[in-house]
């Protein structure tokens, strides 16, 4: 004879066998859940969600089985995004500096969970996503009008002639969500070498297995490597900038540090190209 707690079981077993049957996704289990994360239900609360639920190129992008973490990598740059925005038009309107053109770069942006939240919140300024993955099923990025894909390598020396060249007479501001190995030091090192670029939130993941000194003087301090490579990375910044390094304990991930860095402008008056680029949406 079945026990109550088996037949609660097997009860579940049977709801979830139905919903999957039923061509559920992993946006429906979001919504199905109630998760108590902050950045989760403000997200499922923001107008375009019901929007692109609806829409089926949307589809294979919200049933992605990471899209609980996505999500909540993609809102804490969006938060920490709009705060540097709305510092840059302080400083800038301080200065006697009329409101520049913004373009937004997601580097290493994979199918652009990040971009896609960007894209409807920020509709007026021009993104561009930035991978070298052209496998990737990206279909959704259609429906993005101020969106452009660049298929390309960040190792190579055309990337930083790309980046130059996109933000010449404006301002360019780069993102990455969990980068891998090297390429965070890549990000930091042309955000330090493009004039252009003012400012910086970076989300770094592993530490390269080829960062043996880095990983050997954590080991002899004994701290974490993620820790310390975050902390590496953050003093690798223009010491310039203003800068910051934190935790977000909202992210769905044990590497949720953030480097926030923003540039000093100059007070030159600059003659606005597109004066409110960067109204929200």
């Amino acid at each position: 004879m079945d026990t109550p707690e088996k037949k609660d079981i097997d009860k579940t077993e049977k709801v979830e066998e139905e919903k999957n049957r039923a061509g559920w996704r992993a946006i429906d289990y979001l919504y199905d859940h109630n998760y108590p994360n902050p950045y989760i239900q403000e997200w499922l609360k923001l107008p375009y969600v019901s929007v692109i639920r609806k829409d089926p190129l949307f589809r294979y992008f919200l049933n992605q089985k990471q899209l609980k973490k996505e999500v909540s990598e993609s809102m804490a740059i969006y938060k920490r995004l709009s705060k540097t925005i709305d510092s840059m038009r302080i400083e800038e309107a301080s200065k006697g500096i009329a409101p520049r053109e913004i373009v937004l770069f997601d580097v290493c942006s994979g199918k652009g969970n990040l971009t896609t939240l960007l894209s409807f919140m920020f509709p007026l300024l021009k993104i561009f996503m930035v991978d070298k993955d052209k496998k990737m099923n990206i279909e959704h990025i259609s429906k993005l009008p101020n969106v452009r894909m660049e298929y390309m390598d960040i190792y190579q020396k055309k990337f930083v002639e790309f980046v130059q060249r996109e933000t010449a007479g404006k301002v360019g501001i780069f993102f990455g969500s969990h980068l891998c190995g090297d390429l965070s030091e890549i990000v930091v090192d042309t955000f330090n070498v493009v004039p252009t670029l003012e400012a910086l939130i970076l989300a770094p993941c592993c530490l390269s297995k080829r960062k043996r000194q880095i990983a050997d003087t954590a080991a002899r301090l004994r701290i974490d490597n993620y820790q310390y490579w975050t902390t590496h990375l953050y003093h690798m910044v223009d010491f310039k900038c203003r800068r910051n390094i934190e935790a977000d304990e909202n992210v769905y991930s044990t590497k949720n540090n953030y480097i926030v860095a923003v540039k000093s402008i100059s007070p030159v008056p600059i003659v606005s190209t597109t004066a409110s680029s960067s109204s929200h949406g």
